[in-house]
C-alpha cells in the first residue's frame, strides 16, 4: 500500500525548452493534441526560528491551500502535506501563523500549464522573475521506486537532461539567492 501524502518530483532548469516545445514534446510522445490547465499562483513562504522547513501558504484560480513539506531525498521524494483554506479569510490565515511564530520570508509568484496523465503530472511554470522549470510529479504509483521509475521515463521521453536537473526546491532557491544577496555584492548567485 502506497504510503499517505508522500510526493515524487524531479524538478529541471528549462533554460533551454520553451514552453510551447514543450507542449509540442509532450503531443508527440502522446501521438494526440491535450490541452494544459492553466494554474496562476501567488505562494507565500514562512519560516519559524528553530525549525528545520517552511511552509508555504498558495493562493490563486481554484487553490486555497497550506502546505508542509519535509524532505527525504533531495528534493525528489518527500512528504507534503496540503490543508484546504477554502473557507477561510487570507487575514484570518496570516494572523494564525503569525501568532504561531512563522514569519514571512518572500512570495513566488508563477504561471503553471499543467497536464495530467495517466502516471504523472507535467508542468512548465514561468516565475514572475522570467525564470522557468518543468516539473514531473509522479501520481499513479505503488512504491518510492516505481514513482522514480515514472519520473525517469517521462525525462527520457520529453528529452530532458539530467544536467538541468534541479535538486533544490524553489524555496530553496530563492532562500539562497535571499541569503547570498544579504551578505555578498558579487556572488555567482546574482
Amino acid at each position: 500500500m502506497r504510503e499517505s501524502n508522500l510526493e515524487i518530483e524531479f524538478k529541471f532548469n528549462a533554460k533551454s525548452i520553451t514552453k510551447r516545445q514543450f507542449h509540442s514534446k509532450i503531443e508527440s510522445v502522446l501521438f494526440q493534441q491535450i490541452n494544459p490547465f492553466l494554474a496562476i499562483s501567488c505562494d507565500d513562504y514562512y519560516v519559524k526560528s528553530g525549525v528545520d522547513g517552511f511552509l508555504r501558504h498558495r493562493k490563486g484560480g481554484n487553490t486555497h491551500e497550506l502546505t508542509l513539506k519535509l524532505k527525504r531525498s533531495e528534493n525528489t521524494i518527500r512528504k507534503e502535506v496540503n490543508i484546504d483554506l477554502a473557507d477561510n479569510d487570507d487575514q484570518n490565515i496570516v494572523e494564525f501563523l503569525i501568532l504561531s511564530g512563522y514569519r514571512k520570508k518572500f512570495s513566488i509568484f508563477k504561471e503553471a500549464w499543467v497536464y495530467n496523465l495517466e502516471d504523472c503530472d507535467l508542468s512548465y511554470y514561468t516565475l514572475s522573475d522570467g525564470r522557468s522549470y518543468i516539473e514531473i510529479e509522479a501520481t499513479k504509483y505503488n512504491t518510492e521506486a516505481e514513482g522514480v521509475r515514472i519520473i525517469e521515463q517521462w525525462a527520457n521521453l520529453l528529452g530532458l537532461a539530467s544536467d538541468s536537473k534541479e535538486s533544490r526546491s524553489l524555496f530553496e532557491i530563492f532562500s539562497d539567492e535571499q541569503d547570498c544577496n544579504n551578505t555578498c555584492d558579487s556572488c555567482d548567485c546574482k
